[in-house]
């Protein structure tokens, strides 16, 4: 088992290649003007333009366009779609006819999933090259994307010695996981977690250590702004499951200690202020008046739910812990480097 993987380099790579055409062709805002004036045959077209870029790329490929988006492109442009045609670098791979439609050469709509199965094909080699996944001989293809021609074409013939397997309705195998998840949340037992989730700690100073980071507590030399892993990236975590972390708290001069935890895309992180950090929250702490010498102790816990994730406090021996808000890990403004 390995975390989740992958990126933008999905479907939505090829609609974007097909909206810079556009607006190659149209003028630069085309298609805002285009969206705002008429979404319904916005929309038609890039629901045709979908449909169409699940067929083979060996063959022409015909889209209607839009009445409105011809009238806008004419007034922007000042000629005809056919002249902005010829004149452009796309001569002789895409012509426009009387019905309407603009006709791509396979050529053409093979540029369009270029990124795409660039980054399916890096990103499988990635996976294909982790020690646990050499021997791997079947690969699964789900997803709306999975049914394109072309993109199983490109994977077939990049990966002859895998088997791949493609359900009848690939895009409906998704929808039909996130059913029987819903129904049955316990059907996944275990996963892998995509990420590192850890805690704020003032360790020990060590010589390799920032200058700038050293402080003195208790009477020692610390280093502040480490950043303590509870759950590591790539290990298998289980749904409810509760992963502590224990420590000694040196108060504030209010008598409060924060305690912050983060999220890192590094497997071992170094620091909370990594540029592949983020900060998800915070609880404060009450810290009761101690000898310096003998300071209280702090446990911290994180539980991992289905879709969200739990984070507690509590001064041990001390009772009910303090709690936040439960954080939905689909959020994607909970992510790393997702900071504004």
């Amino acid at each position: 088992m390995i975390p989740a993987t992958g990126g933008p380099i999905g479907g939505t790579t090829v609609d974007t290649a097909f909206e810079t055409f556009l607006e190659t062709i149209g003028g630069e805002g085309i298609l805002k003007t285009f969206k705002d004036s008429c979404m319904e045959d916005y929309l038609l077209l890039f629901s045709e333009f979908e449909a169409k870029k699940r067929d083979g790329g060996e063959s022409k490929v015909r889209v209607t366009i839009p009445l409105e988006l011809e009238r806008l492109i004419k007034e922007k442009r000042k000629m005809t779609i056919n002249k902005i045609l010829e004149d452009s670098v796309y001569k002789g791979v895409v012509t426009y006819n009387n019905n309407k439609k603009m006709i791509f050469e396979a050529s053409v709509i093979k540029s369009f999933f270029r990124e795409a199965i660039d980054g399916v094909i890096k990103c499988l080699e990635d996976i294909l090259n982790i020690e646990s996944c050499a021997d791997l001989s079947n690969i699964i293809m789900v997803g709306g994307f999975s049914e394109s021609k072309l993109i199983q074409r490109s994977l077939r013939d990049k990966f002859k010695s895998h088997r791949f397997l493609i359900p009848d309705e690939p895009g409906l195998a998704v929808l039909k996981g996130a059913v029987y998840f819903g129904h049955i949340p316990n059907g996944i037992s275990r996963r892998v977690s995509r990420y590192t989730y850890g805690v704020q700690i003032c360790r020990k100073f060590k010589k390799e250590d920032p200058e700038s980071r050293k402080i003195v507590l208790g009477g020692s030399e610390r280093c502040m702004g480490v950043l303590h892993p509870i759950i590591r990236r790539g290990e298998r975590i289980e749904a409810g499951k509760e992963y502590l972390h224990s420590f000694q708290a040196f108060k504030n001069r209010d008598g409060k200690f924060k305690c912050g935890f983060y999220v890192s895309d590094k497997r071992e992180p170094k620091f909370v202020d990594d540029k592949d950090c983020r900060l998800l929250g915070t609880l404060t702490i009450d810290i009761p008046n101690t000898k310096k010498e003998n300071p209280p102790e702090l446990e911290e816990t994180f539980i991992l739910g289905e879709t969200e994730l739990r984070f507690r406090a509590k001064l041990i021996g001390s009772g009910q812990p303090q709690e936040c808000p439960p954080f939905d890990m689909l959020d994607a403004s909970k992510l790393p480097g997702k900071q504004t």
